[in-house]
Order: C-alpha cells, then sequence, then structure tokens
C-alpha cells in the first residue's frame, strides 16, 4: 500500500483519536546527593520507588551541584558549584551531556541508554589533569530509573582529590513517540509531520532505533499512531 493510499485510510479510520490528548509523560527522578566523583570509585543510584512506566522514547535531564572535598577539586569549587559549570571547567563542551534524548524500540523495560563517556585534559592552577568517566541511565526490570557512575580516572588523584554532589537529580521522561508535533495531542497534524520527515529522510523518522530511515519506520510509527498514547 502507498503511504498516500495508507494515509487516506488512517485518516478516514482513526477520526475517533484526532483530538484526543497524548497521555501525560511518565517520569522517574533519581536523587544524586552523595554521589562522589573519585578515582577508581563506581557510584549508582535509582529512583525507587518512584517507577516509570515503558515508552518507546526518553528524555533525560541531569541538574544539581558539587563541592570539592579536598585537594585542587577543593581549592577549585570551595562550595557548591552547577554541575554544568565544573564538567565545562574539567572538559570544554561535555556539559552537553547533562541533558539528550534515547530511543527504545521495544518499548519494554529492561532498557539502557548509550554510555555517555565524558573525558578530557586541563592545567589547572599550574597542574595538567585528566579525567575521564562514563555516565549510564536506564530502567531497570522492576521500572525503576539508574544512574550509574563507572569508570572514573582522575590523574594525579593525590593531587586533585574528589567532590561530592551536594543536590541534583536525574529525571527521565517518557515520550509519546505519536504525539510528533510534541503539542500534547495525537492527531492528523502528527501524522502529516512525520510522512513530512519520513520522506525527507530526516534521522527523526526513525522509530526503530535503527540508525536508519526505511519503510520499517513508517509502518511502526502507523502502528503507534493507531495506538494513540
Amino acid at each position: 500500500m502507498s503511504i498516500t493510499n495508507s494515509r487516506t485510510w488512517l485518516l478516514a479510520g482513526l477520526a475517533a483519536l484526532a483530538g484526543s490528548p497524548a497521555l501525560a509523560d511518565e517520569t522517574a527522578a533519581i536523587g544524586l546527593a552523595g554521589v562522589q566523583l573519585k578515582h577508581n570509585t563506581n557510584q549508582s543510584r535509582n529512583s525507587s520507588p518512584d517507577s516509570i512506566d515503558p515508552f518507546y522514547g526518553y528524555e533525560y535531564h541531569i541538574t544539581g551541584k558539587a563541592k570539592g572535598d579536598n585537594g585542587l577539586f577543593a581549592v577549585m569549587f570551595p562550595n557548591p558549584t552547577d554541575l554544568a559549570v565544573i564538567l565545562e571547567t574539567l572538559s570544554p563542551g561535555s556539559s552537553a551531556m547533562l541533558n539528550g534524548t534515547a530511543c527504545n524500540a521495544a518499548g519494554t523495560h529492561p532498557f539502557a541508554a548509550d554510555d555517555i563517556v565524558v573525558s578530557g585534559s586541563q592545567v589547572i592552577l599550574g597542574i595538567p589533569v585528566t579525567f575521564s568517566a562514563t555516565v549510564s541511565v536506564g530502567i531497570n526490570a522492576s521500572n525503576f530509573a539508574y544512574f550509574d557512575l563507572k569508570n572514573v580516572s582522575i590523574n594525579p588523584a593525590a593531587l586533585v582529590g574528589s567532590m561530592t554532589i551536594t543536590e541534583g537529580t536525574a529525571t527521565l521522561t517518557g515520550l509519546c513517540t505519536a504525539d510528533f508535533d510534541g503539542s500534547g495531542f495525537v492527531d492528523t497534524d502528527d501524522f502529516d509531520a512525520f510522512v513530512e520527515t519520513f520522506i525527507a529522510g530526516d534521522i527523526a523518522a526513525d522509530m526503530d532505533c535503527t540508525g536508519f530511515v526505511d519503510t520499517d519506520d513508517y509502518d511502526t510509527f502507523v502502528v503507534r499512531f493507531e495506538a494513540g498514547c
């Protein structure tokens, strides 16, 4: 069936859905207070008892402040400082990792977003400092969101020291991918917006998370649009 014909069939058969509101996004917040940024020290937190329902896509936001415990970190950040400022100091451009989206083709849990690796090398107070860490966010089989900080490498560790997050959260929010235009409703505007994006070959039309756009994405969107949110 052609795109034009399937569009006509859908719009005629889904009149009851047109204008129906998308379900409110489900969220889960993970408290990050007490998480340390320390050489060779892994940290993990989860949102329990705050759970989140399965979605085909998520967005995440990490916010908070941290202060140095000792060493150079205590000199540089003696008071709670925004995580974005700290990341930019250690690795310029890395604060972008505090916000992002993730695709979940299966629409089930457990689900893991791609790992985020942050690294950098800076001269701080006359001392060459190298830093790297891996951040993982996802949702476990019990529907609790999680935040992992691992593979932390800070050198020279004895001079640089460590820091602790004094306040902060990592929030995951489920996305209704059938609400393609983000209006909060699933209606014919979403279908038209998707078709336009699909024809253009824009990666935003990658509904099945393969990394490229093809007819499978069109079929996937049709199923989601028909189901609504």
